[in-house]
């Protein structure tokens, strides 16, 4: 069996019956690996990649060994699954599917369904993180928060990032909905850490906590930052909490990324009062070595070639905020595709009118619906100077290379599917873990 080929289809035609019975079965047939570690366990809309690395830098600072599990993939589908930022070999992953596959089976001939991507990968990383021996498994959600196949086993600590709209046909059309969705994650007794949020998503949070008895620590109100100096490589600031003050630096562009490294910091903060051994200069060391690829990522220069995934109107203001704050430009020329049933009007109403150019195309693998690069074309008329289509991203960046200057910057945005194909097409083979491109597969399928 051509393992990639299969969670290819898995990933085109996958079950969409929500449930956790599939991926608790998957884990019984396992041996109930997510009981051999602590979890922190990460759901919200935006930020939760950035948080978990920043989680996951730390405690490996302190350390501990940290299986860290995140999607989707930018270039290879082992980037999804690593131990102390190395990605799963291929042998280990070949094993342990095969070892899953006739669970697998049994519940694609069953009431529950077969299992989708999402949830094998899951059911895979949690395997993998036990056979490793791992200290802690740092879990990023995939859209959802109830059904959720990372909702598995006590978390250590339950973190909510940033809350906006998006996946508006799955988790509901309001932001309340959506909180009140991914707040369901929220463990009876536990402890419960969430970022800075709008009046009415707090209020939920808070709600679901109470009535479940789990500690609820508020960063906004507990962590105040103060004199934060972004630059080219990087963001210096200052964070106080009761009193104490701790300075940091991190690599991550943008000054969003703040709020991402200060909620993973009261996420440690929660696990040191719980036991886990960690310094300040530890804390501050796995800040500043997080990484997290395709976001505001310098990839190119003379021009400037910059990767950012975001995909949502939220991260659509947080790009277009952070831009001018960390670069310089002539004329700024975009390359977008946008996927899923997005607010296409409203993301190109924040950026384009910053941009001088545009051209629309369509992700090659991307698994969710694209926009018609046409239907964008007609949406950004009287947005911006110079808009066109391409059909795919190679054909898109040498077009706007024929007439970008040294000057200029070119920014990549709107899908982190085209981000991963700008990556794998930019960046050396070398410099990306793992070693499979399921994208390629998953596009064959379709």
């Amino acid at each position: 069996m051509d393992i990639y080929k299969y969670l290819a289809g898995l990933s085109a035609a996958h079950t969409k019956r929500p449930g956790l019975e599939r991926i608790n079965t998957m884990l019984e047939h396992l041996g109930h690996p997510e009981r051999d570690y602590e979890i922190v366990h990460i759901v919200g809309t935006n930020g939760k990649g950035s948080t978990a690395q920043f989680i996951a830098s730390v405690l490996q600072a302190a350390g501990q060994q940290v299986g860290l599990f995140t999607s989707p993939h930018l270039v290879e589908f082992t980037e999804r699954i690593q131990v102390n930022g190395a990605a799963i070999p291929k042998e280990n992953l070949d094993r342990i599917f095969q070892e899953l596959y006739p669970c697998i089976q049994d519940l694609a001939a069953g009431p529950y369904g077969r299992p989708g991507l999402f949830e094998v990968a899951a059911a895979v990383a949690l395997k993998y993180f036990s056979e490793a021996g791992v200290d802690y498994a740092v879990l990023e959600a995939g859209m959802g928060g109830r059904y959720d196949a990372t909702r598995v086993g006590s978390p250590a600590v339950t973190v909510i990032t940033h809350i906006d709209l998006d996946h508006t046909e799955t988790l509901g059309e309001t932001v309340e909905l959506i909180a009140a969705e991914k707040a369901e994650v929220i463990t009876p007794g536990g402890t419960v850490v969430t970022a800075p949020q709008s009046a009415s998503v707090k209020e939920v949070i808070a709600g679901t906590a109470a009535r479940r008895g789990a500690k609820l620590i508020d960063v906004e109100q507990e962590y105040q930052v103060s004199g934060a100096l972004p630059g080219p490589r990087g963001t210096s600031f200052s964070v106080s909490r009761r009193g104490l003050w701790r300075h940091f630096h991190i690599n991550m562009l943008g000054l969003f990324q703040i709020t991402n490294a200060v909620t993973a910091l009261a996420a440690v903060d929660a696990l040191a009062e719980n036991g886990l051994r960690v310094t300040d200069s530890q804390v501050a060391e796995g800040m500043a070595a997080a990484r997290w690829p395709g976001r505001l990522e310098v990839v190119g220069k003379d021009p400037l070639v910059v990767l950012d995934g975001a995909h949502n109107l939220d991260g659509c203001r947080q790009l277009a905020a952070a831009l001018p704050v960390y670069f310089t430009w002539n004329r700024l020329h975009l390359i977008m595709a946008i996927t899923g049933q997005k607010p296409l009007k409203s993301m190109l109403q924040v950026l384009l009118p910053e941009a001088d150019t545009v051209v629309f195309t369509t992700p090659q693998s991307s698994r969710s619906a694209p926009a018609d690069p046409n239907h964008l074309l007609q949406l950004a008329e009287g947005l911006v100077e110079k808009a066109g289509t391409a059909d795919s991203f190679s054909a898109a960046f040498e077009e706007v290379k024929s007439y970008a200057k040294p000057q200029d910057l070119i920014c990549v945005c709107g899908s982190l599917y085209l981000v991963g194909e700008a990556r794998k097409l930019l960046v050396p083979q070398e410099d990306s873990a793992g070693i499979v491109d399921l994208g390629a597969e998953i596009s064959k399928t379709k």
